[in-house]
């Protein structure tokens, strides 16, 4: 029995030594990871040509090698390789990108054409033609009608193009040389008038009527006169058109309204609420 345990102890101890040996001594199939910086000028299905200098190195990718950014490179671009050395192949682990990436493109909506014109609310649009509209405009930075909050379609600053129009009302009208001067004559007096330059009398008609509805841009009045069949009238009303009272008559109420014709069309003075 004793020579058993004598083996057995014998086998233990041959265990432990090789087991020691085998944690002090480095394996052998150890690797390094080695870092070479360059250029990329080539890609292959499983290789990459990475240039620095006038030394090139081919390194193999395959799917255990992580990219930063999750991209594979582009040729051109400068980056830097974590590879290890097994049988004589660079075989990549990490590759990093050290460019960095182009700002992104962009689209901003066209500028207003040169020849825009800017009216005030309740004014009347002309009439325009059909055209092809501008193509917007595709930039890493924002044009100046974007970014600028004081564009003008001249390009003129708002503020000095106000100081201009205060500047013109404000200066005296030059007495032009030769200019006839015109003197008003009493009314009392014989003789004919002459009338201003340029000036033409306004003249005002008057209706009365219910209003029988009523929008953001017209009124429309029902006009019946004795003898004759009831007669529905549109007026246009505005920003230039008085109330009395101080707002728009309601549906059902009678107004006198005091209006002018311009272009077949009766544009509301005034519009007085009678009932």
């Amino acid at each position: 029995m004793s020579g058993k345990y004598s083996i057995s102890v014998a086998a233990l101890l041959i265990v432990a030594a090789f087991s020691v040996s085998y944690l002090t001594v480095e394996p052998a199939d150890a690797y390094r990871i080695c870092t070479f910086k360059g250029t990329v000028i080539d890609h292959g299905w499983r290789t990459m040509t990475v240039k620095s200098g006038n030394q090139c190195a081919a390194v193999n990718v395959g799917w255990r090698t992580k990219y930063l950014p999750n991209r594979r490179p582009c040729i051109g671009e400068r980056v830097a390789v974590d590879f290890q050395l097994e049988d004589g192949y660079m075989k990549a682990t990490k590759v990093v990108s050290l460019t960095p990436l182009p700002p992104s493109v962009q689209c901003y909506p066209p500028p207003p054409p040169p020849g825009t014109r800017c009216r005030s609310v309740g004014e009347e649009a002309l009439p325009t033609e059909t055209c092809t509209p501008p193509k917007p405009i595709c930039s890493t930075k924002p044009p100046t009608h974007v970014s600028e909050k004081a564009w003008t379609p001249t390009g003129e600053e708002p503020g000095k193009k106000l100081q201009k129009q205060v500047t013109e009302k404000t200066q005296p009208e030059s007495k032009k040389p030769g200019a006839k001067k015109v003197t008003k004559v009493p009314e009392g007096e014989k003789g004919p008038k002459e009338k201003l330059a340029g000036a033409e009398d306004k003249k005002y008609e008057t209706i009365t009527g219910e209003v029988v509805a009523s929008s953001p841009k017209s009124i429309a009045i029902r006009v019946a006169e004795e003898g004759e069949a009831a007669e529905v009238v549109t007026i246009k009303v505005g920003l230039k058109t008085k109330f009395v009272p101080f707002r728009r008559p309601a549906v059902g109420e009678r107004v006198k309204v005091d209006y002018q014709k311009e272009n077949g069309e009766k544009f509301g003075y005034t519009v007085q609420v009678v009932q």
